[in-house]
């Protein structure tokens, strides 16, 4: 049987703040659009970029939110959160404790009104994992194992629990042919590279780059000559073209640093060391294409 929790709170919230946040996104790219190349432009640009971003990981959470649900069977109970599942044993579960006898743990990880998943350490039970949509702690069932609680809000908790100790009752005999304890995550998020700090701070020193790139370029381009000589390397020949061709610099450093983040990601799960040469030599062609944009203004 499958029970879900209270969502309508949670996933309106979830919802009203990725509105927001394309709104906000669309209105500083329609107003930038009209602009002169500037820096004005590449922060407005830069900004509305972070919005979406921020909107596209909002709208996941509250889509999870929304689809959030525990099924409940004669093998165990299943977490549904997005792509994460858990699945705990009927024989692992020790017993069911209301939220109202337990002092409410502070959360750490999402947690906006109406939706709660995260870690907590509760008073007399230990490390819990919050998979929830409560709006008052009494709402709450911590599901308490030996190894990992569970904190859930399934909108009929009397009838949750009922249900879960008839379960226990009657498959007591078959405990050992259930499968363990265990949380299932997709593929992307169990990928080693999130867990390798230094191929995180060579992708970031890398994205930063290029970052400067488009930020040096944008400041300068209204005080450049309407024709600029963009040979490179500067070796006296003269190639004069329009201004705006400097902008192919900046954008020629994204593509490759595109292929070469691509590359270093796909190679980390096998060779970690060819990963950390790919994103170190995607760092140095930042630093050449930015020499490169020095060069064509000046």
């Amino acid at each position: 049987m499958i029970y879900r929790p209270a969502r309508l709170t949670g996933t309106a919230i979830g919802a009203a703040i990725v509105a927001l946040a394309l709104l906000l996104a669309a209105l500083l790219m329609a107003f930038a659009s009209s602009w002169d190349i500037s820096t004005a432009k590449f922060l407005a640009f830069g900004v509305a970029f972070l919005l979406l971003a921020l909107a596209a990981i909002f709208a996941y959470w509250t889509c999870s939110c929304f689809t959030m649900s525990y099924a409940l069977d004669e093998k165990g109970l299943s977490i549904r959160w997005g792509l994460v599942r858990q699945f705990i044993p009927l024989s692992r579960i020790e017993r069911c404790v209301p939220g109202r006898e337990v002092r409410f743990p502070e959360i750490r990880g999402i947690n906006w009104w109406g939706h709660h998943v995260g870690r907590a350490s509760a008073a007399g039970i230990g490390e819990v994992l919050f998979y929830s949509s409560h709006q008052s702690p009494w709402e709450l069932i911590y599901v308490v194992t030996s190894s990992c609680s569970y904190a859930i809000s399934p909108e009929n908790s009397v009838r949750f629990t009922t249900e879960l100790q008839r379960l226990q009752r009657s498959q007591a005999a078959a405990a050992e042919d259930v499968p363990g304890q265990k949380a299932e995550h997709p593929l992307v998020a169990t990928y080693p590279f999130w867990l390798d700090r230094y191929g995180q701070a060579l992708a970031l020193v890398a994205v930063l780059a290029n970052v400067a790139i488009f930020g040096f370029v944008f400041a300068v381009y209204p005080g450049l000559a309407d024709h600029l000589n963009l040979a490179f390397p500067p070796l006296g020949q003269t190639d004069l073209r329009p201004k705006r061709e400097v902008l192919q610099i900046p954008a020629t450093a994204f593509a490759l640093l595109a292929v070469s983040l691509a590359a270093g990601l796909a190679v980390h799960r096998w060779e970690r060391a060819a990963s950390y040469l790919l994103l170190a030599g995607a760092i140095f062609l930042q630093g050449l294409f930015l020499i490169a944009a020095a060069i064509a203004v000046t």
